[in-house]
């Protein structure tokens, strides 16, 4: 098994080879190292190798260390690689060029194998660090999108729904899909049934008779099937059928088919509240005009029942002249006649009880069905 190839790679960037030779010295049993005679070599190399660090000597031919060190820092594949710059001197403007470049570390000639080793463990624990810290903020910021587009799409299947309650008419239901899927960036078809009236639409408009048969053939179909790029799904009173699912993005093209299948779901509850009022509707109507006709035969029968009692105390009054009634006998028949006309009186005034309820009861269906 080569050792070498489980040990992070350190390039060693001097024209002076004695110190190349010593750092490999110091580090050759813990590291991989890589040499370089100058900067741009050792650009070069880096560019090749993607070494874990670079040591690089501040002052060399073609390629100065500061040169070198800001090179990788511009790098997009090297950015994120380490350097250490050695000088023989250690001063505030030496460690200010070490930081305005963009460097890690710092340590000064003659070089201190212990120092060394420190210093070049930590550059690389906090690589590792640095590392281990863009990659959750990198899955967070990933989270954080998803989470940010789920909650868009989740507002427009809440918004969807709640305009599915103001919808009277299999027409209304399909715009209201049809709308779904625009805002989804998707195409395709959507129908509707309720009762006896169907509603096919398209995104471009009234369905073809292409999109018709296909939407016919689905009624066989499982309640949710997709293949590639096309997705169906499948009630009885609903169906959908949509064109351009994002295949290339499975992690959308999941919550959209769960976000579809929500919306088909709740339109076909709202069929069957559709279906239910005009049930309740009809039956509304039915009652009003039944409640209407009793109404008027009730008034009807208590205009004839008027008359007919005028009539007979016509003809009775008539009668007395006829018959030769004594007085007595006169006063005890319009007595008779009296207490019935008192007994048909609260009679008809328990009917007009009656008969003002049931006016009030057709005002109030008249007014619920207007």
């Amino acid at each position: 098994m080569d050792e070498t190839a489980e040990k992070p790679s350190i390039l060693v960037v001097d024209d002076d080879a004695l110190i190349r030779k010593l750092i490999r010295r110091v580090l050759d049993s813990h590291y991989q190292i890589v040499e370089a005679a100058d900067g741009e070599e050792g650009l070069a190399i880096a560019r090749q190798s993607l070494p874990a660090a670079v040591i690089a000597d501040v002052q060399m031919p073609k390629l100065d260390g500061f040169s070198l060190c800001k090179s990788i820092a511009d790098d997009f594949e090297l950015a994120d690689t380490p350097v250490m710059l050695m000088s023989a001197v250690e001063n505030m403007d030496e460690l200010l060029n070490v930081y305005d470049v963009g460097g890690q570390g710092f340590i000064t000639k003659p070089i201190n194998p212990k120092l060394l080793l420190t210093r070049i463990a930590r550059m690389l624990q906090l690589r590792h660090e640095r590392e281990q810290l863009k990659s959750q903020i990198q899955f967070a910021t990933s989270t954080a999108f998803t989470a940010m587009n789920s909650m868009g799409e989740t507002g427009v299947v809440l918004q969807t729904i709640q305009k599915f309650t103001h919808c009277q008419s299999a027409h209304q239901l399909a715009v209201e899909l049809l709308t779904a899927l625009k805002q989804f960036d998707l195409t395709g078809v959507a129908e509707v049934l309720v009762g006896n009236s169907v509603a096919t639409l398209s995104h471009k408009g009234a369905a073809s008779d292409v999109e018709c048969a296909v939407i016919q053939k689905m009624a066989d179909m499982e309640r949710v099937v997709q293949f590639k790029t096309r997705l169906s799904v499948n009630f009885p009173a609903i169906k959908l059928l949509v064109n351009n699912m994002p295949v290339d993005d499975l992690e959308r093209c999941g919550r959209l088919r769960d976000h579809l299948a929500i919306l088909a779901e709740s339109a076909e509850s709202h069929v069957a509240a559709i279906r239910a009022n005009n049930v309740i509707s009809g039956f509304q109507t039915n009652l009003a005009t039944a409640l209407i006709d009793i109404d008027e035969q009730q008034r009807l029968s208590k205009q004839k029942r008027a008359i007919l009692f005028g009539d007979s105390m016509m003809q009775l009054e008539q009668s007395f002249n006829a018959l030769g009634l004594t007085d007595q006998q006169e006063d005890n028949l319009i007595n008779i006649v009296r207490e019935t006309w008192n007994a048909m009186s609260a009679t008809y005034d328990e009917d007009a009880a009656l008969q003002d309820k049931l006016t009030q009861i057709v005002k109030t269906l008249k007014t619920q069905l207007d």
